[in-house]
């Protein structure tokens, strides 16, 4: 335990008499913005505030990190479907499959440690050797490549799944799409277990279907890979995966507390209370948990999320991915081979990558690695679709409209880039209660200290307190906005 007794002024950069507000202002439509406002960054709240509008998207937050700082976390929105709650700045969202580049870099670490080689044979299947999986196939083995699936193969989507193909013939003899990741009922009928089957059983039902092409031969971007590298990393650690990639992919990382990172939930009663609602409105399907009961919202039952976790299961605020893309390569370069970078650190070295995401329904996801030193993560509570998107032919056009915007934003200059970090939760000692939030900071330095996991940040506004007492972790008490003194004068 360290005791400290503060005496002294926490200053920071950038303050101004008008940036000491309580709060952003709405834009002309109307939408809350939270977060520390950010005149020299003002015109990305006009893109996302514009672009969420014009599609009539409820909920989203946009990070920006410059040279290894976050200088922008603003929400926009609500948090509620009945939009009596705006929206926090550090809202905490699904991520869909943002959530592989931290599979993908967790798996490199068990690579690096040891306890995996990119050449292990994936099922246990009599090959000399044996596999990482002793599974038995549902119900007997549909393949007979299934004994060539190599570990590397499924980080590199080469595992022989393509899901643009794998599905019955139509009625003009051409392949259809399946992923059967999402096809829990039918597995479970076909099993005669309960829905859903679970990760194990969905592994053997897959082995026991034919694969689409041969192993390590062509790229074929594949859910399933990703499912079972998580399985694969539960097996070999004894943890469960998300506590695996905390511990290897985020606790190095300084001021990265890890309860910025959580496992989905499939019910909105079990979501996280940062979490906004997922918009799937109109959308009933059935009830992967009970399939003779009444159909649900697709986002909230319409899949088995936690079975989700290692192929996009991962919620989180925009601070651990802007962490991510600092420290780890989320995805290779065009004519790289795929298992050259994915998830490996980037040691100092700047490229331009980018990775995107999507459920069903309910989630659109976007994060950016650019050379110039500047990292962004967007991220949306409603998937973007035929209706009012950029592009109708493009399922994920929400993403790739917006990282069209934010893009052409940086690269016409025209700003200046502030210096000054802005994460974390917020205090004002003039105020009192609060929820941490900058539009409502907590009062009381106890209970913000109290709340601060270990390498959290807690930002105070300026301002005078006589407080004394005990920090028994390590914190990062900061500034942003000018002079505040804490301890006695």
């Amino acid at each position: 335990m360290t005791r400290m007794r503060l005496k002294h002024w926490l200053t920071g950069v950038g303050a101004g008499l008008a940036m000491l507000g309580l709060a952003n202002p709405a834009n002309a439509g109307g939408m809350p913005v939270s977060g520390m406002p950010v005149p020299e960054l003002n015109q990305f709240d006009q893109i996302m505030t514009n672009f969420m509008t014009s599609n009539n998207i409820t909920a989203g937050v946009l990070g920006i990190m410059k040279d290894g700082k976050i200088v922008y976390q603003h929400g926009f929105g609500w948090q509620d479907s009945g939009q009596s709650k705006p929206l926090r700045h550090d809202a905490m969202l699904r991520i869909a499959s943002c959530s592989k580049p931290i599979t993908a870099a967790a798996t490199k670490h068990l690579i690096a440690d040891g306890f995996l080689d990119p050449n292990d044979f994936v099922f246990n299947l009599g090959q000399p050797g044996g596999g990482l999986l002793n599974y038995a196939a549902w119900p007997s083995l549909g393949d007979a490549r299934y004994p060539q699936i190599r570990l590397w193969h499924l980080y590199a989507h080469m595992g022989g799944w393509d899901r643009n193909t794998a599905g019955p013939l139509d009625a003009n003899g051409n392949p259809t799409s399946l992923d059967w990741t999402y096809s829990e009922v039918t597995i479970a009928n076909a099993m005669g277990v309960s829905s859903p089957p679970g990760r194990v059983n969905t592994a053997r039902f897959i082995m026991g279907t034919p694969l689409q092409v041969s192993p390590g031969t062509s790229y074929r971007y594949s859910n399933i890979g990703f499912m079972l590298l998580g399985l694969i990393s539960e097996q070999v650690t004894g943890m469960n995966h998300i506590d695996y990639a905390k511990q290897s992919v985020f606790a190095p990382m300084e001021w990265m507390p890890l309860t910025e990172v959580v496992q989905g939930r499939t019910f909105s009663g079990n979501q996280n209370p940062r979490e906004p609602w997922y918009d799937s409105t109109g959308n009933n399907v059935v009830n992967v948990f009970d399939p003779n009961g009444d159909p649900v919202p697709t986002a909230y039952g319409g899949w088995h999320h936690e079975a989700r976790i290692a192929q996009g299961g991962f919620v989180v605020s925009t601070t651990p991915l802007l962490h991510l893309l600092e420290n780890y390569y989320v995805n290779d370069g065009n004519g790289v081979a795929p298992w050259a970078s994915y998830g490996t650190p980037t040691n100092g070295v700047r490229r331009t990558r980018t990775h995107n995401g999507s459920l069903p329904e309910g989630t659109n996801a976007r994060i950016v690695q650019r050379s110039d030193g500047v990292n962004y993560v967007v991220l949306f509570n409603k998937k973007g679709n035929d209706v009012n998107s950029a592009d109708p032919n493009n399922p994920d056009s929400y993403n790739v409209a917006i990282k069209t915007l934010i893009d052409a934003a940086i690269d016409g200059g025209g700003f200046t880039w502030p210096t000054q970090g802005i994460d974390g939760t917020w205090a004002d000692v003039a105020e009192s209660g609060g929820e941490g939030s900058y539009e409502e900071p907590w009062g009381d330095v106890d209970d913000a200290l109290a709340a601060q996991p270990s390498e959290g940040t807690l930002n105070f506004r300026p301002g005078t307190s006589d407080w004394t007492g005990v920090i028994n972790q390590r914190v990062r008490l900061r500034s942003p906005q000018g002079s505040m003194r804490l301890g006695l004068p």
